[in-house]
């Protein structure tokens, strides 16, 4: 989305540069000030994306090294039952 939006910006601009866009320098201006507010919001989503996946691959790493031991732990229990079987 973001690198949407400064495409759009740079036509948008290249077509004011060159006098075809029919845009008023006034116009130019809002367009710039809505466009630059929508990158910031767009970064800002981001950055909440991007911390929000770190926080999922903790909780990743966290859950398989406690799968890792419980499957370690189901082995263990597995010998003692087989060995009390043959007893």
């Amino acid at each position: 989305m973001l690198t949407k939006a400064n495409n759009e910006m740079a036509v948008w601009r290249h077509k004011c540069e060159s006098g075809e866009g029919g845009v008023r320098s006034e116009e130019m201006e809002e367009l710039k000030r809505k466009m630059n507010a929508k990158i910031m919001e767009l970064e800002t989503a981001l950055e909440a994306a991007q911390t929000k996946a770190s926080s999922m691959e903790k909780v990743k790493n966290r859950l398989q090294g406690e799968l890792e031991d419980l499957t370690i732990e189901v082995e263990r229990v597995r010998k003692i039952i087989l060995i009390l079987s043959t007893l």
